[in-house]
């Protein structure tokens, strides 16, 4: 499953990305098993939804960057890295970290693994901190 959820992962950025980028989507998860079918399905629909409290994290965390100089493939893959560690508790944080540099060494370069890496290894450092930042987040999401 593991390599099969590292395809999602990269499937999953390819949607985000293109969304980001104002393109139309057509969301498509059936070429994996069923079992990654919920992962995928999941992982997207759950990044969308905590994009404003990520990019809000992914601010307090990224030391001397602001959220517009980072470039859309990294602040994609930050934003679902964080999502995954809200939303797949049985996934520990450092397989979620790992899987994040590695896409950001594929699809971006070494630098930008290097990149991701840092600021998520800060968050996950203060994670009693982010999730403070969500919590606040969800509450103004249930009061409107």
């Amino acid at each position: 499953m593991s390599k099969e959820r590292t395809r999602c992962r990269e499937k999953v950025l390819m949607y985000l990305f293109q969304q980001e980028l104002g393109q139309s989507v057509e969301v498509d998860f059936g070429d994996f098993s069923p079992q990654a079918q919920v992962f995928a399905h999941k992982l997207y629909e759950s990044t969308l939804y905590f994009k404003n409290v990520a990019d809000a994290i992914i601010s307090k965390f990224s030391k001397n960057w602001r959220l517009d100089r980072i470039g859309g493939l990294e602040r994609n893959i930050l934003r679902m890295a964080i999502t995954e560690m809200f939303a797949f508790e049985d996934i520990p944080p450092g397989v979620t970290v790992n899987e994040a540099v590695e896409l950001a060494k594929k699809y971006v370069s070494p630098e930008a693994g290097r990149f991701v890496n840092g600021i998520l290894r800060n968050i996950v450092r203060n994670w009693d901190e982010v999730l403070k930042i969500r919590e606040e987040y969800l509450n103004v999401v249930r009061e409107n």
